[in-house]
């Protein structure tokens, strides 16, 4: 548990060094770092990890509010670049889920030199229609975060998730984000659209998708990974948006096959 300043506030940062490959994760709309836990225990031992808070979410602070909606995701890449500045860490390969993984591509575009690779879990060049987010935004304010988490749940897992008691776990963490925080976050989710610089982003990646995603849906993955110059796609069939959570053994082989393999 470690604390970095920003402008906008606390951000709240985990960092374990090693002497190998460090690898950045970004989390997703409406978990924290806690959704890496089982995959960085199955890691190598010597990687290093950095993992963070969005702004919003988990021990950090929010981010200014505005009339425009408060940040956007280019905002949410500066972050991980603060926080890797204050890690020591020039260059890593970037595991992004969801927003995670719209936020790891700025990333690569604003900083490429700081992209060794990048592992992009359940995302998109752009996550749905902005009318999509400004309706869930409008819900969120009449509704709550917690009668939300019924109806966004089966958007993050897959049956076999679904039916594990754990997930009460993860209902629970999503209902107590900050609402002004996730609301925040579903705005700078919903102007953003990358796809026409797709072609920018030379780093070789891995894709990853989950047949039963309904956020991302494996259609939606591959569309992705065809349009990046050097991706790979990997597709689960027993997940939803979060493989990361449901599936971590089958997450992380696939995670470490591609990090050996581009560091020969």
């Amino acid at each position: 548990m470690h604390a970095v300043k920003r402008d906008w506030g606390t951000m709240h940062v985990s960092h374990r060094a090693g002497n190998g490959t460090t690898l950045v994760f970004i989390n997703s709309l409406g978990t924290d770092l806690r959704m890496w836990d089982k995959v960085c225990a199955l890691l190598p031992e010597g990687w290093s990890t950095l993992r963070m808070d969005k702004r919003g979410h988990g021990l950090s602070d929010n981010g200014p509010a505005d009339t425009d909606g408060g940040y956007g995701i280019p905002d949410l890449a500066g972050d991980v670049l603060a926080a890797m500045d204050d890690a020591g860490v020039h260059s890593a390969i970037l595991v992004g889920c969801s927003i995670g993984g719209l936020i790891a591509q700025h990333v690569a575009l604003m900083a490429p030199d700081r992209v060794e690779g990048l592992i992009l879990s359940n995302t998109a060049s752009m996550l749905g229609a902005a009318e999509g987010w400004h309706a869930r935004i409008d819900a969120v304010r009449v509704n709550g975060m917690a009668a939300m988490a019924d109806s966004i749940l089966p958007r993050w897992f897959g049956p076999k998730m679904l039916a594990d008691p754990n997930v009460a776990l993860w209902r629970t963490l999503l209902s107590r984000t900050d609402q002004e925080g996730y609301i925040a976050t579903c705005a700078a989710i919903g102007g953003t659209d990358i796809t026409d610089r797709l072609p920018e982003i030379t780093q070789p990646a891995l894709v990853l998708g989950g047949k039963h995603d309904m956020a991302t849906p494996p259609e939606v993955v591959e569309t992705l990974a065809q349009n990046l110059p050097r991706a790979d796609l990997v597709v689960f069939e027993d997940t939803g948006h979060l493989p990361a959570i449901e599936a971590p053994e089958a997450f992380s082989e696939a995670l470490v096959k591609f990090v050996e393999r581009i560091s020969e």
